[in-house]
């Protein structure tokens, strides 16, 4: 079948880099910047391995800058010139400006048809919306056909995290301070989620190990016996995400194997060391 849509997200999808290959995604970098004079593409200049223990020693919080309109027309003009339609789908509009960027870009780019899609969520919440749009793209599908599908998993994506300290979701303005502070208590998890774009507190659970108990029972709850697509991300903290795993797949039907990831650095930036996630979608109708 001829591929006549294009497909582009920006690199908070985290999407890991061999998909991104094998499916043809155009991804368009965000920035990190230490010490407001450093400035690196996230999954460029700075791959997830080399970020974590750089933040661990940054002295202050780097900041987290969206691509420009201009580099997103770049991106637009390359895929016009092969397709017929280009989707791009992106991390949460009320979490990062990234997705007003794309817009302009798309402007700029007249005759193009060019949809900008908003997530409403991050990380792989985003990136298996991106894959599964990418993998009806290369099956030959239509705008109308993907665009369905893309609609189909935003309603149904599951997107939950238990940062090993809320102080960088506080820092980065992610949650109020009030939550930050009952977070670093008497070693309670908080367990968040994302619902309509934003980070919501869930739970507070003593304990890593309850903590992980809990987040897989409410998954697990919320999804039933229905397959389901999954990823498990960590902030380098391999021990406790392999007890995720263990616990994944004996409790929640999971399509194949999870994909298991480190979130890039600007998800980084905001979620800290040694989080850990569970991203769930039941597989697209």
């Amino acid at each position: 079948m001829l591929q006549k849509v294009g497909i582009v997200t920006d690199s908070t999808a985290d999407i890991p880099e061999n998909l991104v290959q094998e499916l043809g995604i155009t991804v368009v970098p965000l920035k990190v910047i230490f010490d407001d004079q450093e400035v690196l593409r996230d999954g460029v200049d700075i791959k997830a391995e080399e970020f974590y223990p750089r933040l661990q020693k940054a002295k202050n919080l780097p900041r987290t800058s969206q691509p420009t309109p201009a580099e997103f027309a770049a991106a637009y003009e390359d895929l016009a010139a092969k397709y017929e339609t280009i989707i791009s789908i992106h991390i949460s509009s009320k979490m990062s400006g990234t997705i007003q960027s794309a817009r302009t870009g798309a402007q700029m780019v007249p005759g193009a048809d060019i949809e900008v899609i908003d997530s409403t969520y991050v990380s792989m919440g985003c990136g298996f919306i991106v894959l599964e749009a990418a993998k009806a793209a290369q099956a030959g599908k239509t705008k109308e056909e993907i665009l369905f599908l893309v609609n189909d998993m935003i309603s149904k994506m599951l997107v939950y995290f238990i940062p090993e300290t809320l102080e960088y979701l506080e820092k980065g303005g992610r949650i109020g301070k009030a939550q930050a502070f009952a977070g670093t208590l008497l070693n309670i998890k908080p367990i968040v989620y994302i619902t309509e774009g934003i980070i919501h507190p869930y739970e507070k659970v003593r304990g890593r190990k309850r903590a992980i108990d809990r987040l897989v029972q409410v998954v697990s709850e919320k999804v039933g016996r229905e397959q389901v697509l999954c990823a498990l991300a960590h902030g380098m903290n391999p021990e406790g995400v392999e007890e995720l795993r263990k616990k994944v797949v004996t409790q929640i039907n999971v399509i194949e194997k999870p994909i298991v990831y480190v979130p890039g650095a600007i998800v980084g930036t905001h979620s800290g060391p040694g989080v850990l996630g569970l991203i769930c979608c039941p597989l697209p109708t």
